[in-house]
């Protein structure tokens, strides 16, 4: 079985300086409270928590003089303020990718747009570029959205950084005949556009694709959904102990990515685990699974 794995897969830019910040943070601090997960992915954030880096929901949470940090999606401008009433010392792990999309919002806000930022409804990247456009956005996650919508005459779209561009595409398309002045900023990461078209490429080019990282991490789901548009089947897992060996069973080459959010460490695991049922394909078990039996 042959085993390749997506050259641009894993950490980008903005998880790898998310990491370093919380790392440094954690080494000068004894605790440090951070605004939701750093990121998503579950394995990450655990490896930190044992440094001292504290998940709360609210800046509320956050003891007056305190350390936080702003997790890499991005906070509205509100947690700002009440960090600085509170004397809360704030260490900002947005991704700069994420401030430009906050930064253009807040442009089309200012200049009297109807700002509509493509992205999931319950992320949090989306919901903190709604507030730094002052309340004057809404949260869609494609054509169909918009449909009802009552529209002003000016639109201006953004999108989520981790959105695909057919998407951003076809909501433009839809929006065009209904206002008579649209505004598109193609706010997707370079690195998100790269990393989706060559998991396509390389998926429709194996017999099965896995597709690595946190099952909440919503550039990951997308590099699934992507792989799988390609009609090969594709399966999302957290970790190498998800892989079913009965997957590869007349798999001749097997294909592997990753999501922003996924450690090389598990990315690696999974190119172990798949390597270990290909030299055994027969006998080849699910060790993980007989020693929780064991217990």
């Amino acid at each position: 079985m042959e085993i390749s794995i997506v050259q641009e897969a894993g950490f980008c830019f903005g998880v790898r300086r998310a990491i370093r910040l919380a790392r440094e943070a954690t080494g000068e601090h004894d605790v440090v409270y951070c605004l939701g997960p750093l990121i998503h992915n579950r394995q990450v954030v655990d490896k930190l928590a044992h440094l001292g880096l504290e998940v709360v929901a609210d800046i509320a949470d956050v003891p007056d003089g305190a350390v936080v940090m702003i997790r890499a999606h991005g906070a509205g401008p509100q947690a700002y303020e009440q960090a600085q009433a509170r004397d809360v010392l704030i260490i900002d792990a947005t991704c700069p990718f994420v401030d430009r999309v906050q930064q253009k919002a807040r442009q089309f806000a200012d200049l009297g747009y109807e700002v509509l930022v493509l992205g999931e409804a319950d992320h949090p990247e989306p919901r903190a570029i709604v507030e730094h456009a002052r309340g004057q956005a809404a949260i869609v996650e494609g054509p169909r959205d918009v449909e009802s919508l009552e529209l002003s005459s000016q639109v201006a779209i953004v999108a989520q950084t981790t959105q695909r561009l057919d998407n951003l595409q076809a909501l433009a398309a839809a929006l065009l005949p209904r206002v008579r002045e649209l505004v598109v900023a193609n706010t997707i990461c370079e690195a998100t556009s790269t990393r989706q078209e060559m998991s396509l490429a390389k998926a429709e080019d194996v017999d099965l694709m896995i597709v690595v990282g946190g099952h909440h991490s919503a550039n990951t789901c997308r590099l699934a959904q992507i792989c799988q548009v390609s009609g090969t089947p594709t399966y999302h897992i957290e970790t190498a102990q998800e892989i079913d060996p009965q997957w590869l069973a007349e798999a001749a080459k097997v294909g592997v990515t990753a999501g922003a959010s996924t450690p090389p460490e598990a990315i690696a695991a999974v190119a172990e685990r798949l390597q270990e049922i290909a030299d055994n394909p027969e006998g080849c078990l699910h060790p993980h699974k007989e020693r929780n039996n064991d217990r």
